[in-house]
C-alpha cells in the first residue's frame, strides 16, 4: 500500500490579485502555484500552512481560511491529500527564496498554461471565495480523471472532519 503524503497549499488574495510563486526547485519545479508543501509530523495542516508560506515567501498569511481539499492519485507515483487555504493579508515582507518567487497577478490573468494541469478545475473557486472537495487521478504528470465538488461552507467543513 502506497503512504500517503499530506500537503498544504495557501492563497494570498488582495483585491483583484492572487499572489503565486515561481516554483525554482523541487515538486513543481517551473510551474506557478500557491506556496505550500508537505504537512511535517505532528503538525496540523494550519501550521504547515503558515510555515511553508513563510519559508518560501517570507511572508505569514493571516487568518488563513481552510477552504479546499483535494486527493491526488498517482502524482509521480505519489498520492496526496492536500489542505488549501486561502488568506486575505499578510504579516512581513514578500522575498524571493532559493525554492520560490512570489508573483502577483490579477484573477483574469491566471497563467494556467503554467500550472498543474488540474488547477484551472478547482482554483476558480478559492478565487471567488467558495468551497470545494476534489479527486484527481494522474499517470505521472498527465491527468486522467477528476472529480470536483462545489460545495457550501457549512457542508464543506462537516465532509472535511472525515478526513483530518
Amino acid at each position: 500500500m502506497k503512504k500517503k503524503i499530506r500537503g498544504v497549499i495557501t492563497y494570498i488574495i488582495r483585491g483583484d490579485n492572487v499572489l503565486l510563486i515561481y516554483k525554482k526547485k523541487g515538486h513543481g519545479k517551473g510551474w506557478y502555484n500557491g506556496p505550500g508543501g508537505k504537512i511535517d509530523e505532528g503538525e496540523l495542516p494550519y501550521q504547515a500552512a503558515l510555515r511553508e508560506t513563510e519559508e518560501e515567501i517570507g511572508v505569514i498569511p493571516e487568518n488563513p481560511e481552510l477552504c479546499g481539499f483535494i486527493r491526488f492519485y498517482d502524482v509521480l507515483g505519489e498520492d496526496w491529500d492536500v489542505y488549501i487555504f486561502r488568506a486575505y493579508s499578510y504579516f512581513g515582507e514578500l522575498r524571493e527564496s532559493d525554492e520560490a518567487k512570489p508573483v502577483w497577478f490579477n484573477k483574469d490573468n491566471i497563467p494556467y498554461s503554467m500550472m498543474w494541469e488540474d488547477d484551472i478545475y478547482w482554483l476558480p473557486f478559492v478565487l471567488k471565495g467558495e468551497y470545494f472537495y476534489a479527486e484527481f487521478w494522474f499517470n505521472g504528470t498527465s491527468m486522467r480523471a477528476k472529480n470536483v465538488e462545489k460545495l457550501d461552507r457549512e457542508v464543506f467543513y462537516k465532509k472535511i472532519k472525515v478526513f483530518t
